[in-house]
This record gives structure tokens, sequence and C-alpha cells, in this order.
């Protein structure tokens, strides 16, 4: 396998070209790669992608995301593919050692498949770092999403689970309905981004997550989404690109005073949301519950999943089918972590890493 790395000019170049242009699968799409090279924390000699190839085919890829913990730099895996009918070849591991050495062992991983923790563990070079217990809220059924593509069996039972969905939802919009809160009284303001106060209450509230996100970060992370929303498929990329719904709702919510006591970022992608950043004064705990409940209420959302332990001891759910417990683990090397600080010290949010993109 010969492997080709990419740095910020050469990724560039790289989806001017007409071999990416022609490429039947490509390694990142064409969005993704912007955001990737408007990342505030890239440097130009960062090396952001890892393709392999056997003679002119793209055999398999990894991603890589810069980033830093005050003033500790390291990436994240972000993105790690091998074509179908070559796995279990070392493919993936032979990535993992370039990255390995390009970055100096400053690594860490979380959002990940298992296939790739596979490689991971192999390699005996990884820590946990932290775990985060959090819950999945369901709200609606939707099984046929969910369920419908894992295997045959479940793909020929699509229509089935499709109606089942639909019988469900049915009764379960008439519960929501009759406990619908409208939340007139609340005092808060939406947007789509997060906005300098907003992101002044984060900081103030040492609320800006691992990676400690300014108003740089926040700016690139809203202007440089991964998921597009849209109805068109783009075939040629593996990971998430599209959603029919992708939207991010930034919340501000105040007192009769009008002084800011909380701030909620939710992220409703297709039929599932997730909050990527929370930050809340006691007194706002209650409203910011309810608004949850709405916006939930109000997008027909699925299941929503949150990792904020704050939140989940305060969060009164509105009528749900059901709850289930989730782990969120992240990974770092055995090197990175002689370097980063006690837990005691950090406060983890959602979006750490790339899951606020995704």
């Amino acid at each position: 396998m010969r492997i080709e790395k990419f740095n910020a000019a050469g990724l560039r170049e790289f989806l001017d070209s007409e071999q990416y242009r022609d490429m039947p699968l490509v390694p990142v799409s064409e969005h993704r790669a912007e955001s990737w090279l408007n990342n505030p924390r890239l440097k130009p000699d960062d090396i952001i992608l890892y393709i392999g190839f056997e003679e002119n085919n793209m055999i398999a890829y990894r991603g890589i995301l810069p980033d830093r913990h005050r003033d500790i730099r390291f990436g994240w895996f972000s993105g790690n593919w091998v074509r179908p009918d070559l796995r279990r070849r070392g493919l993936a591991s032979k990535l993992f050692e370039e990255a390995w050495k390009d970055w100096g062992h400053q690594l860490m991983y979380t959002n990940y498949a298992p296939e790739s923790k596979a490689v991971y563990d192999k390699s005996s070079r990884f820590e946990l770092y932290n775990e985060r217990p959090g819950i999945r809220y369901y709200q609606r059924s939707s099984s046929a999403v969910l369920l419908g593509n894992r295997s045959t069996m479940y793909k020929r039972s699509r229509p089935l689970l499709k109606l089942a969905d639909g019988v469900i939802n049915t009764v379960q919009d008439l519960r929501i309905l009759i406990k619908k809160d409208h939340i007139k009284d609340l005092i808060f303001e939406e947007s789509d981004k997060p906005d300098l106060e907003a992101i002044d209450f984060l900081e103030k509230s040492q609320a800006g997550g691992f990676s400690i996100r300014s108003h740089e970060d926040f700016d690139w992370i809203t202007s440089y989404p991964w998921v597009l929303q849209t109805h068109e498929m783009d075939d040629r990329y593996f990971f998430s690109s599209v959603s029919p719904r992708f939207r991010n709702i930034c919340v501000k919510i105040r007192n009769a005073q009008n002084d800011m006591r909380g701030f909620i970022w939710l992220v409703q992608n297709g039929e599932k949301m997730s909050i990527p950043y929370v930050t809340l004064g006691k007194e706002a705990e209650p409203a910011a519950s309810r608004i949850i409940n709405y916006y939930m209420q109000t997008g027909r959302i699925s299941y929503m999943t949150t990792y904020q332990s704050t939140l989940i001891e305060f969060f009164k759910p509105g009528p749900m089918l059901g709850t289930r417990n989730m782990i969120q683990n992240y990974f770092c090397t055995r090197d990175l972590i002689k370097q980063l600080p006690d837990l005691k010290s950090v406060q983890f949010q959602d979006g750490d890493g790339d899951v606020v993109f995704v």
C-alpha cells in the first residue's frame, strides 16, 4: 500500500485536482475539507489526511483534527475507513503508525467505531482518560431508521418497522400534544450561533469544554459545518455529510431583570438531537428543562442524547417512550495523558473533539 499524506496546502491542491473530482469514493467531503482547512487550531505543517492507495485506487484513509488543551497540542482521530474487501489486513494499522509518528504520539479519540477501537487497543498505546455516563431519551419511535440497515433481516422487515413506528407515534404525538409546553412565559433568545455575550458567559462559567473553545472556534464550527441540510445524498463519502434537517439552536435564558442566567446549544440532525454546550445558573434550570422539551416536541425529535451530568440531574422530560444509559469514553496516548491535568480541573462538554460537528 502506498501512503500519501496531506497538510493544508496539499489538501487544497488535492480538492482542486481532477483526481479528486473523478474518484468513485472520496476520503473527505468538500465541505468537511473546507472546515478542516479553516480550523483556527490548524498549523501549516500538520498532517490532517492519510490516504492508502493500491496502484491508483484508494483503499483506506484516516483523518486528523488538530486541537489543543491550553498550550498542549494534539490531534483527534476523525474518520477511519478501509475498503470492505480488504479489512483485517492491517491497512488501518499502517495508517495509524504514520499518524503516530507525524503527531509525536499526541493523539486522542472518542465517538469511535468498534473496528477503529480494535486497532488502537492492539497498539497498546492508549489509556482511558475520561468516562462520561449519559442518557438517551426516546421521544418518538424510529426503528425503521435505527434498525433498517443493520442486517438483511432488518432490511426485509423495514416496511413492517415503518408501520409499527407510525402506530406508536400516532399515540405518542397525542400524548405530547396534551402535555405540550409552549414556553410563552419564559424570557429567552434564540439564534443559529452563539454571540459574544453567550461565549463570554461560557468562558466565565469555565464551560468551554476540554478544548476551551473561544469565539473564533465557535464561529468556525457554525460557519463550516460537516453536515449540510439537503435531501441530496453524497454517495461518494462514507461518513455523515448531509441531512434532511440540520440546524443549530442557541438559546440564552434570562431572568426578569434581563440578566443572562443560562445558555444551551442544541443541534438537530435529522431525527436526533444533541446538546454540545450548556451552562446554567441554578435559577435557569427549570426553564432549560422546558426549553429542551419544547424544541424536542416542535422538532419531532426521535431521541436526544446528553452526557452533561448537571443537566441529567435536573432535566424533567416530557412524554417519553423510554430511556437508555449511554457512555462516552475519551482515550489518549500514554505520552499525552502524562501532560494533561487531573479530571477534577477539567470540565468536558458533549461538543469536545469532532462530536460538535456530527
